[in-house]
């Protein structure tokens, strides 16, 4: 393990996956992680790219697994402090560490919802996000709604109030999240423009500022980010060359993915593979 400063200092464990220098491509993968996901939840990609050429690096965003302090409760984040200052950090650290190779990133949910939060993303080749949504409960599976915004907008925030934090790993639901994170998530419940919600309190975000590839990711089975969710964030990148595919259970084939299955290494040949070819053509 290796701790990266972000920008405010704040340091962030991370895994770093260095390519062999006999296939190496020059190019350097950030995987941003999803809330409440420890970064293992990537190494099996990460093993898989990095024998494919790439230097990757995985990391904690502050709060959340590794990157957590001993104690959570009392200790203040937010979603965009993972963007403003964490991300832009593991950035600024792949730019020294890799040196002249181009620099992609691959953001799941929420990871590729705070690329466009700092105007790092600029130096970016190309980017691949799945799943990334902003929260928007009436854009969820109609089917699973109600069940989905009851948990996160009834029994979340309601737990966290009560023990300073949301106890994710003693209740088996990933892991711990800063309180801070769940408050940002639950203001986001009636509120169907990210942008021009976090504006209002001064925010300023850089999706325009992006000029590169991106492909957005959906998975036809994901309740949380369906195709009218991930198109929030994928029609704010407005300057970008951009393709939105969402992933079809019988193209695979498969019976199931969700929101989280994507890693797991079954999909190696596969949906690895599709990225792999997309990250290679650039």
């Amino acid at each position: 393990m290796k701790l990266i400063p972000a920008t405010d200092s704040y340091p962030l464990s991370a895994q770093i996956y260095r390519s062999n220098k006999d296939v190496s491509k020059n190019k350097v993968l950030i995987m941003n992680s999803a809330t409440a996901v420890d970064k293992k939840l990537y190494h099996h990609y990460s093993v898989y790219m990095s024998e494919k050429g790439y230097d990757v690096i995985t990391y904690d965003y502050r709060g959340i697994a590794a990157s957590r302090p001993k104690k959570l409760r009392g200790f203040t984040t937010s979603f965009l402090e993972w963007g403003q200052h964490d991300f832009s950090g593991v950035v600024d650290f792949a730019l020294r560490e890799f040196p002249g190779q181009q620099l992609f990133v691959f953001g799941h949910s929420i990871g590729g919802t705070i690329i466009g939060m700092t105007e790092h993303c600029k130096k970016i080749s190309g980017i691949i996000n799945i799943g990334a949504q902003t929260a928007y409960y009436k854009d969820w599976d109609k089917k699973q709604r109600r069940k989905i915004y009851f948990l996160w907008h009834g029994v979340l925030p309601l737990i966290t109030k009560i023990v300073g934090y949301f106890p994710g790993k003693k209740l088996g639901m990933l892991e711990d999240v800063p309180k801070g994170v769940i408050d940002q998530w639950h203001q986001r419940r009636l509120q169907e423009d990210m942008k021009e919600q976090l504006e209002a309190n001064g925010i300023q975000f850089f999706y325009d500022a992006y000029p590169n590839k991106l492909l957005t990711l959906g998975v036809e089975d994901d309740p949380i980010g369906t195709e009218a969710a991930i198109r929030r964030i994928h029609d704010s990148f407005i300057q970008a060359d951009k393709q939105l595919k969402v992933i079809q259970l019988k193209d695979v084939p498969t019976n199931k993915i969700g929101h989280f299955g994507f890693f797991s290494r079954k999909f190696k040949d596969t949906l690895w593979k599709e990225t792999l070819h997309w990250f290679d053509a650039i």
